[in-house]
């Protein structure tokens, strides 16, 4: 809600003068309280001097009024004679008339003489005198305590002409006394002493009961008053401690709190209409300013988000704007210039080859999303063969020279082609809407026969493989159709002709091998592929004790996988080690339990060129023997001429750590490879045995019997056992008998079999 800059900007004129109206309505409101409060003080104060005035002109009264009495004769005469009853008689009267509460007469040393009623005031009238008597003999007027009540006293001497006696006369502080004060100051009085058994405050007061009590419960102790006002729990009071001079005896004028508390409400309330109308004004005024200033962003947020877009300048144009938004709108434009020009840029370079400025891949891929499916035409794939050959021996430099040079002769050609690109190296793409025949091939082979000029005086000619597949036969999805037309290129590559048309099902067949690739590792731990054996007769005694291991492969899909099919699939995708590595722990574990049960066979494991250049390979043979418990010489391995001429040296090492360590080597299939005779006497090997192209036909064909017996002697004269693979007849046998080969290998004996059939066929025929 507020992450808008319309919103936040409300927000912050709201909160802005929120902010000064708060702080305006506190120091109002704490300055009128604190005013009130003074006002109060100072009105309480005027109040208590009102209070000592009214009790001092009323002394000065009550004085007066005891004078008049002291200065008759017959009441002098009476004191003179000690005329008690008439002396009491006059006391009575006389403090009837002036509202005396009580009236007494004590002698020149402060004794008792008489009174109206009952008090024990002879020891403060005893101090009374004493102080009188000090100062000369004047009267004295004073407050006393009797009976827990505060009294205003009045001492006048009787003179005759000494003093003879002192006439006092008490007046009460009562609820009559206050309400004259209150006439008076306008504020509440109270006339109040201490209970010593609760330590709670009791007297008399202008207050109704209800709030006397609760104001007096309020106030605790009166001390805490005498200086500074206190308000009450509620704050309808403001009481002030006035010290009657007298032990637990105290006055109270009390201000009415109310009509400042009523004050200060109505200013508090005014200013908080006062406050909310502003606020709304802010509001209003915020809206009306936040509209203003964003109606520009967002004019400006619009033109950005059709830049965002892509819109070029002919479509959107910067909004024309004032001041500092004028400044960011030119500043956009020029953003948006630089962006189309950037973006041009980009465009250009995603779609073009650097080198050559041909179109390149994704170009390519692009055009084909949006042209496929369709009939009609087809795509031509050229590449160049043997390029890394000419970038070794002529340099880079001179290599993309090339590249470029018949980037220009196939825009020369291909003039009518719909798109020239360069996808990566050196394979160039030409897309035509016609179709394609073998006569184009062959003009573009043509072209191709002229030689390049790569630097002056220096040509070079070069042979390129055309791969063609019509878009008929190119599915709508793009990576399908470029994945068919590699497989094209692959075979083109491989083969001399002119060119090759994609033929139908060799999609198919890429798939299948995809499927093979994929599925191996799932096959090997579920059991498709199995181990079988075949039996290699010793011509000498007769005998077996040892066998080829060969796999066999039953996929749940593609059936029965032929073993040169998937093993030649798995080296060119480098997953043959995998296999080799199964096959060697599965044959092994065979291997343990014949040999555990002390039947010494020796199985014969292939090796592919892949695990040969394995430098590790040696290691994992004896830790796989050693977790079996088996010797060395219970296996042997088997690897192919072809296999040994890959990386003579390190095959080589990789064959003499083996033998040295006792495992039995031979070389498979000779005769078909291209490995010399002074190589093969280099070998570190134990046998050689004979392909089956030599040995099926050797008791018709004279050729494979000379070459047969040739190479049984030679691999004698060197210290190589033979066997002899293939034999099928029973002439072939006796042939390879008569020139002492020493074992044949063959479905004349057995075919391949699985490891308990093959225990139970070398048990039969060890019986025969």
């Amino acid at each position: 809600m507020f992450k808008s800059f319309q919103a936040q900007l409300i927000m912050f004129v709201l909160m802005l003068l929120a902010l000064a109206q708060l702080g305006t309505a506190l120091a109002v409101l704490s300055s009128l309280k604190e005013d009130n409060y003074r006002q109060g003080v100072n009105s309480i104060d005027v109040s208590r001097n009102v209070f000592d005035l009214f009790l001092e002109a009323r002394a000065e009264q009550l004085t007066k009024g005891v004078e008049i009495l002291t200065s008759d004769f017959g009441f002098k005469q009476a004191v003179a004679t000690r005329e008690t009853g008439t002396i009491r008689s006059v006391l009575q009267n006389h403090g009837a008339r002036i509202s005396a509460d009580v009236s007494i007469l004590v002698s020149p040393g402060g004794e008792l003489i008489t009174a109206t009623q009952a008090v024990n005031v002879s020891g403060t009238i005893s101090e009374l005198v004493f102080a009188a008597r000090r100062s000369g003999g004047s009267s004295i007027s004073t407050m006393i305590a009797l009976d827990n009540r505060a009294y205003q006293l009045v001492l006048v001497p009787v003179k005759a002409p000494n003093v003879i006696a002192w006439v006092g006369m008490a007046f009460l502080l009562d609820q009559t006394l206050a309400e004259q004060i209150k006439n008076v100051t306008g504020l509440d009085i109270s006339f109040v002493h201490e209970i010593e058994s609760t330590h709670t405050l009791d007297g008399v007061s202008t207050l109704p009961e209800y709030e006397k009590n609760t104001l007096f419960d309020g106030i605790g102790n009166i001390n805490s008053i005498l200086q500074l006002p206190m308000f009450s729990t509620d704050e309808k009071y403001l009481s002030l401690g006035v010290d009657l001079g007298v032990t637990d005896q105290w006055g109270v004028i009390h201000l009415p709190y109310g009509p400042w508390i009523e004050s200060y409400n109505s200013t508090r309330n005014q200013l908080v209409l006062i406050f909310t109308g502003a606020l709304a004004l802010a509001f209003l005024f915020g809206v009306v300013l936040a509209r203003n200033m964003t109606k520009p962003i967002g004019r400006l947020v619009d033109y950005a988000t059709l830049i965002g877009l892509g819109a070029d300048n002919e479509k959107v144009k910067a909004p024309e704007i004032s001041g500092e938004f004028g400044v960011l709108s030119n500043t956009m434009k020029t953003m948006q210039d630089a962006i189309i020009n950037r973006e041009e840029e980009l465009t250009y370079r995603a779609s073009r080859d650097q080198l050559t400025g041909l179109f390149n891949q994704s170009a390519v891929e692009l055009y084909l999303s949006e042209a496929l499916p369709k009939v009609q035409g087809g795509l031509i794939l050229i590449n160049i063969r043997h390029f890394k050959n000419i970038n070794n021996m002529l340099g880079f430099d001179v290599g993309n020279v090339l590249l470029s040079t018949v980037a220009e002769r196939l825009k020369a050609w291909g003039g009518d082609a719909d798109m020239i690109a360069r996808l990566n190296g050196d394979k160039f793409l030409l897309i035509f809407e016609r179709n394609i025949s073998e006569q184009d091939c062959a003009d573009l082979k043509c072209f191709f026969c002229e030689e390049f000029e790569v630097e002056e005086g220096s040509n070079i000619r070069l042979d390129i493989s055309i791969a063609v597949l019509p878009f008929e036969h190119a599915t709508a999805d793009v990576n399908s159709a470029m994945r068919r037309l590699d497989i094209v290129a692959d075979k083109a590559r491989e083969e001399s002709n002119l060119c090759v048309f994609y033929e139908i099902g060799q999609d198919e067949n890429h798939r299948r091998q995809l499927t093979i690739i994929r599925d191996l590792p799932a096959a090997l731990e579920s059991g498709q592929l199995f181990v079988v054996y075949q039996p290699k007769v010793g011509l000498a005694g007769n005998d077996c004790h040892e066998a080829e291991a060969l796999i066999r492969w039953v996929h749940p899909e593609l059936g029965f996988v032929p073993p040169d099919e998937f093993i030649s699939i798995l080296e060119h995708a480098g997953s043959i080690q995998l296999l080799t590595k199964w096959v060697l722990n599965t044959v092994l574990s065979q291997l343990s339990r014949w040999w555990s049960d002390g039947h010494e066979i020796r199985v014969a494991v292939n090796l592919s060129a892949h695990d040969l250049v394995d430098e590790a390979l040696p290691t994992m043979v004896a830790q796989a023997l050693k977790a079996n418990h088996l010797p060395e010489r219970a296996l042997a391995l088997e690897v192919t001429e072809s296999a040994v001429m890959k990386d003579r040296v390190k095959v080589t090492n990789v064959l003499k750590a083996l033998q040295k360590m006792g495992v039995h080597l031979a070389i498979d299939d000779f005769g078909t490879g291209q490995s010399s005779l002074s190589y093969l006497r280099e070998l570190p090997v134990n046998e050689v045995k004979i392909d089956r192209a030599f040995i099926q036909f050797i008791d018709t064909n004279k050729g494979d019997e000379f070459i047969t017996k040739a190479t049984i002697d030679l691999s004698h004269s060197l210290g190589f056992q033979v066997t002899a693979e293939g034999a099928e007849n029973a002439e072939g046998v006796a042939l390879l008998g008569l020139y002492h080969c020493d074992k044949i290998q063959g479905y004349f004996f057995s075919k391949p079999l699985l490891a308990e059939d093959f225990f139970k066929w070398r048990e039969n025929f060890h019986k025969i």
